[in-house]
């Protein structure tokens, strides 16, 4: 079997198995691991970007930067804790010492923003760029918030927009001029920190949008056992009219939050506005839309490597 038959998930789920892992520990199935630390407990997760996949050469290296950065503070903002601590490791062709000074020069600019201090890393040579970062998170023992603990009742919400990022990715790719708000959703994506710890304490499960609005949802379907209903209508679809909401609703790279919150908090989440409620968590398993009145299922909707 090739690995494009097994699938991303498949052949993540394949590692998985190989390792058991100990008690009040959160591994592999989330946006961030779970290490216990003292009355603390300090989250972790790793992320490539690697060019020709991510990336091209020609992209401004100041927005990389701050995009490779950003994308993994976005984990953090998923468990409800706190970036800290970062590692950079490089494998570079060999190019122009300033793009290497720009896209640092970005990497540091949010780092500065959120409080995030680099502490290590490595260098290597390579035929292509690939940027691999390692981030850390800390919270109260206890606090994280995981994909898994979603409870049928509860309220499916979401920080922001859906489709922007793949709205510039689309003007990109097509030049389609007019764009830039959408291409800036794209190149210069802010993690919603301030948002997810608005919501700490009331949300049962949360998730970053990297693969696509309705993949991230059945994520948590998968991980906590249940199912989600999603009214159409309620969905903050980004207001570009040159891609079909579909495409916004798998898309990915939003990185906004996806939060499942307890019913009971209904009142104090409008209040504060930072999450429209776009449905609620059933049983069953997997996503399903109400659109004109009718249940639908939309499958294989998403970002997918392999």
């Amino acid at each position: 079997m090739k690995i494009k038959q097994l699938g991303e998930f498949g052949l993540i789920d394949r590692i998985k198995r190989r390792f058991d892992v100990s008690s009040g520990f959160v591994g592999i199935g989330d946006d961030c691991a779970i290490l216990p630390f003292g009355n603390s407990e300090i989250v972790v997760s790793v992320d490539a970007l690697v060019e020709g996949v991510h990336f091209f050469l020609d992209v401004d290296p100041y927005l990389l930067g701050r995009k490779a950065l950003s994308v993994n503070i976005s984990d953090i903002a998923a468990m409800a804790a706190v970036p800290r601590w970062a590692f950079l490791s490089l494998s570079l062709r060999d190019m122009e010492v300033e793009w290497i000074d720009h896209f640092i020069d970005g990497f540091c600019e949010v780092a500065d923003e959120f409080g995030v201090e680099l502490l290590g890393g490595d260098t290597t040579s390579s035929s292509v760029n690939v940027l691999n970062i390692t981030i850390m998170g800390e919270n109260k023992r206890g606090e994280s918030v995981k994909r898994s603990t979603a409870k049928v009742g509860d309220l499916v919400c979401v920080s922001g927009r859906i489709g922007c990022s793949y709205a510039g990715f689309f003007a990109l790719k097509y030049n389609i001029k007019g764009a830039d708000r959408y291409i800036e959703a794209h190149l210069n994506p802010t993690p919603r920190i301030e948002e997810a710890l608005s919501v700490k304490g009331m949300a049962t499960a949360m998730i970053d949008i990297s693969d696509g609005f309705i993949q991230d949802c059945n994520h948590i379907c998968k991980q906590s056992g249940v199912g989600m209903v999603v009214e159409w209508d309620s969905i903050p679809f980004c207001d570009a009219d040159f891609i079909t909401k579909h495409e916004m609703l798998c898309g990915g790279e939003d990185y906004q939050i996806i939060a499942c919150i307890d019913r009971k908090y209904k009142d104090r989440l409008i209040e504060m506005g930072h999450f429209s409620i776009v449905g609620e968590v059933v049983e069953g398993m997997g996503v399903e839309l109400i659109r004109d009145g009718k249940r639908e299922k939309v499958d294989d909707c998403g970002y997918k490597h392999f």
